[in-house]
């Protein structure tokens, strides 16, 4: 019934059995005992007081072989100070429980597990670490076309400069012949130009697409467009000072 159903629960929350314990409204255990019922009033205080079962008695002691009347006293097992068997220490319950293997399951479960997420970790780092490399190899790619972007502004300034020379004209000897050469110097920067920006996006590129990293094999190196244009920047000033070249 109900009574027996609430007595099942405050037992259970007090850790005793239901036929344990009873109920008073003060603190002394010779008062009135209280029923548990669905009937009391909300708010009641009440106090719980167990029951200890009472000690075994001791088996009856046999008859003495003898015609005296000695006996024995027999041993009584101990008891607390209310008269409760003492419960077991936290070593003996411990006892069956190293004995059964638990621990060393318990054990190899830890270990799996530190296992596992040691090779998760490193998993992770993997894919992160490849991650970053694609990331910085998508950087380099895109720099390596702003860097051919470049090259191809400069072959047009360079285009533009070379038809500004067809419109000047020079005195006539040293003007004419300085003022020709330059010219075609100025084409010849604009092919050379082009030609060493073209093959360094392609060895940059071919470069980023390997997964082992190396030296690039074919750098063209700058030194031919770098000696045209000082050429032809002597040429210009030396006819601009000396007035060998005319609009």
């Amino acid at each position: 019934g109900d009574e027996a159903s609430l007595a099942r629960a405050v037992g259970a929350r007090a850790g005793v059995a239901s036929d344990s314990f009873f109920l008073t409204r003060g603190s002394d255990r010779g008062g009135g005992v209280v029923p548990l019922t669905a009937a009391l009033d909300s708010g009641t205080r009440l106090t719980l007081h167990r029951q200890h079962p009472p000690p075994p008695s001791p088996p009856p002691s046999p008859p003495p072989s003898g015609g005296g009347n000695s006996s024995v006293p027999e041993s009584e097992p101990p008891s607390g100070g209310d008269g409760s068997t003492p419960e077991a220490s936290p070593l003996s319950r411990a006892i069956p429980f190293l004995r059964s293997g638990t621990l060393s399951k318990l054990s190899d479960e830890i270990r799996d597990l530190r296992e596992g997420a040691s090779a998760l970790y490193h998993q992770d780092s993997k894919e992160a670490l490849t991650q970053l490399e694609q990331y910085s190899r998508l950087g380099s790619m895109l720099a390596n076309e702003r860097t051919l972007l470049a090259w191809v502004r400069t072959v047009l300034a360079v285009v533009r400069s070379t038809f500004a020379f067809y419109a000047l004209e020079g005195t006539p000897g040293l003007g004419e012949s300085s003022l020709s050469g330059a010219t075609y110097l100025m084409a010849a920067s604009a092919i050379v130009s082009f030609g060493t920006g073209a093959v360094r996006y392609a060895s940059v590129a071919d470069l980023l697409r390997e997964k082992a990293i190396r030296r690039p094999t074919c750098r063209v190196p700058m030194t031919p467009f770098l000696l045209i244009v000082f050429t032809v920047t002597i040429m210009q000033s030396a006819a601009t000072f000396g007035g060998a070249w005319f609009k």
